[in-house]
C-alpha cells in the first residue's frame, strides 16, 4: 500500500472558478504496485472520485458499475473511501485538518507532510460473501473475459496480501506458512526445487515482521542447543514445494484464488481498520505510566473485532452484530489527550462462585478520535443489513413456495435465548467490562452510559437498551442517549462532522 511521499502526485491547493478551469493531470495507483494510470482530466480540480474511478475502470476493461473496488485517498496516518461526488482535489487540501482532528499524527509529523494519493482498492462496504459469489459469477466468459477476471483476482490477491504481510490480519502460524508458500509460487521466479538459500533473501516479502524474529531466534535456538524442531526456513521450502505442486497443469491465476480463500474464511477479511485504546485488565504497570492499551477496532459489514495493537495479532473480542449494542459519546472537553468514545456492550458468561454459569451484558469503552466513524460505519452497516432482510421478508411475502426461498443472513437478530458463541471471545477478559445480570443488577463497577443502540428487524419497534432500564439498579443515562437506531444522517446532530462540499464520508475513515 502507497505511503504518502513514495509517489510523485499532482493535486492542487485551490478550487477554480468555472470560468478559468484548467486541465490537470492525476496519477492513480492500484493494490497492484506496478499497476498505475496518469490521466488528464478537462475538468480540473473539480474532477470527482467517481468521473476518476470510471476512467480507471475503462483503462483496466473492467465494468464501470462494478461495486468491487472504490477509490480512495492515502497516506502513513490516514486513509479516506471516497464517494462518487467527493472531489480528491479538496480533501488533498484539507488534510492538515483531517489528520489533526482524526488521528494522533504529532504537529511535527503533520507539518513534515504527509500528502495522500489516489488508490484503487477494494471496497469496504463489499460483504466477504458478496465477493466470493461475485467471483465465482465471473468465471464464467459470457459474463466477463479472461483476462478481466485475471485483473479482478489480482487486485484482490495484491491486497490481501499486503494485508496479510503488514500483520493486519491475525492468522495462526501454519496458514501464514500456506499463504508464504503460495505467493512465493506466485510472485518468486525460482524452480520448483529451490532450496532455502534461493528462498531466503525473498521472506521478508514473504512474512509479517514478528514471524521473522522468530524465526531468526529458532535458528540461532537450534545452533545452540541442537534443537531439532521445524523452523520458519523449512517450512517455508515445504510450504512452497506444495504450492508449486498444485499449479502444475494449470495456471498460476488458481494459486492466487486460493489465497483468497484463505483469506475469506477469516471473519475479519476486508475489514476497515481504527485506532483506540482502552482501559487495561492490568492496571500495576499502566497504573504508574497513566497509559491505556492501544487496540486496533476492525469493523466490515458481517462484524466487529478488538484486536490488540501489538505483534503477532490477538483477538480480543469478536461480535457480529446481532449481538451487540453500542452508542457514541462525544469528548465532553477539548484537548490533544481527550478522545471521543464509543460503548460496546454484548452477552458473555461468568462463572459464579457455586460454579454455574450466568448469563450477563457486559460493556466495554473504546477511546479513539476515530470513535464517530466506528459509530457511523456501524451505523451503515446495520442499515444496510436491515435492507437486506426488509427485501427477503417481502420475498417471503409474495412467495407460494416458502421452501424456494432465500435462507435470512445468519446475523437477523432471533427473538429468545440465543447461543453465546463464548468460544469466540477467549480474550475478553483482558477487557476492562461493567458487568450486569439479566435482571440489570450492576455485578462489577457501572459505567456513566445508559442506554445504547442495537441492531434491530426493519418492522420491529424503537430498539430498547439490551440491559433493562431500571433507574434503581443501570447507570445514569449519558446527557444525549442513543435509546434507538437513528439514521446515518443524524447520527451526529443535524449534520456529520464533515458534511459540506468536497467533503469526506466519517463512515469511511480509517488510519492506515
Amino acid at each position: 500500500m502507497a505511503e504518502g511521499g513514495d509517489h510523485e502526485n499532482v493535486l492542487p491547493y485551490a478550487t477554480p472558478s468555472t470560468s478559468t478551469i484548467k486541465p490537470i493531470t492525476l496519477k492513480v495507483f492500484t493494490s497492484d504496485p506496478s499497476v498505475f494510470f496518469e490521466e488528464l482530466f478537462e475538468t480540473g480540480k473539480v474532477t470527482t472520485a467517481g468521473q476518476i474511478k470510471d476512467v480507471v475502470l475503462s483503462r483496466l476493461q473492467l465494468p464501470s458499475n462494478s461495486d468491487v473496488f472504490s477509490l480512495w485517498l492515502v497516506s502513513k496516518h490516514l486513509q479516506l473511501q471516497l464517494k462518487p461526488y467527493h472531489c480528491p482535489c479538496k480533501l488533498f487540501k484539507r488534510w492538515s485538518e483531517l489528520l489533526t482532528q482524526f488521528t494522533t499524527a504529532s504537529y511535527e509529523d503533520i507539518e513534515a507532510g504527509d500528502e495522500p494519493v489516489l488508490i484503487l482498492q477494494r471496497n469496504a462496504f463489499l460483504r466477504i460473501e458478496e465477493e466470493r459469489e461475485m467471483l465465482s459469477r465471473l468465471r464464467r466468459p459470457e459474463i466477463m473475459a479472461v483476462d478481466q477476471i485475471k485483473m479482478v483476482v489480482n487486485l484482490l490477491y495484491c491486497e490481501a496480501r499486503d494485508n496479510v504481510i503488514r500483520g493486519r490480519y491475525p492468522m495462526t502460524v501454519d496458514e501464514l506458512h500456506m499463504l508464504a508458500g503460495y505467493q512465493a509460487a506466485i510472485n518468486v521466479n525460482l524452480p520448483d526445487t529451490a532450496t532455502i538459500d534461493n528462498l531466503r533473501p525473498h521472506l521478508p516479502s514473504l512474512y509479517p515482521s514478528h514471524m521473522l524474529d522468530k524465526g531468526v531466534v529458532t535458528r540461532v535456538m537450534g545452533l545452540l542447543f541442537g534443537s531439532s524442531g521445524i523452523g520458519l526456513e523449512d517450512s517455508i521450502v515445504e510450504s512452497y514445494k506444495s504450492a508449486c505442486r498444485m499449479r502444475e497443469g494449470c495456471d498460476p491465476f488458481y494459486l492466487k484464488i486460493l489465497y483468497l480463500q484463505l483469506c475469506w474464511s477469516k471473519p475479519f477479511y476486508g475489514s476497515v481498520m481504527f485506532v483506540g485504546q482502552i482501559e487495561p485488565s492490568t492496571r500495576l504497570i499502566h497504573r504508574v505510566a497513566y497509559q491505556d492499551q492501544p487496540i486496533t477496532v476492525a469493523i466490515n459489514p458481517d462484524c466487529i473485532h478488538l484486536f490488540d495493537a501489538g505483534q503477532p495479532r490477538e483477538t480480543l473480542l469478536y461480535l457480529t452484530y446481532d449481538q451487540l449494542s453500542w452508542a457514541f459519546e462525544p469528548c465532553s472537553e477539548e484537548g490533544e489527550n481527550f478522545y471521543s468514545c464509543l460503548w460496546v456492550e454484548f452477552d458473555s458468561l461468568i462463572r459464579t462462585p457455586n460454579g454455574e454459569d450466568q448469563r450477563v451484558a457486559k460493556r466495554t469503552q473504546i477511546f479513539s478520535r476515530q470513535a464517530p466513524m466506528m459509530d457511523a460505519m456501524i451505523e451503515l452497516c446495520v442499515e444496510n443489513i436491515n435492507i437486506k432482510e426488509a427485501t427477503l421478508r417481502r420475498v417471503k411475502k409474495d412467495q407460494d413456495n416458502a421452501s424456494s426461498l432465500p435462507q435470512l443472513p445468519h446475523y437477523v437478530w432471533k427473538c429468545g435465548d440465543q447461543k453465546l458463541k463464548q468460544s469466540q471471545n477467549c480474550k475478553e477478559d483482558k477487557l476492562v467490562c461493567t458487568v450486569i445480570s439479566e435482571e440489570g443488577k450492576v455485578i462489577e463497577p457501572v459505567s456513566r452510559l445508559g442506554s445504547l443502540k442495537r441492531y434491530k428487524k426493519p418492522d420491529e419497534a424503537a430498539a430498547q437498551p439490551l440491559v433493562p432500564s431500571d433507574a434503581t439498579n443501570c447507570p445514569t443515562p449519558s446527557p444525549e442517549p442513543h435509546s434507538d437506531v437513528q439514521p446515518l444522517s443524524t447520527a451526529f446532530g443535524q449534520t456529520s462532522p464533515l458534511d459540506g462540499a468536497g467533503s469526506v464520508s466519517t463512515t469511511e475513515i480509517t488510519p492506515l
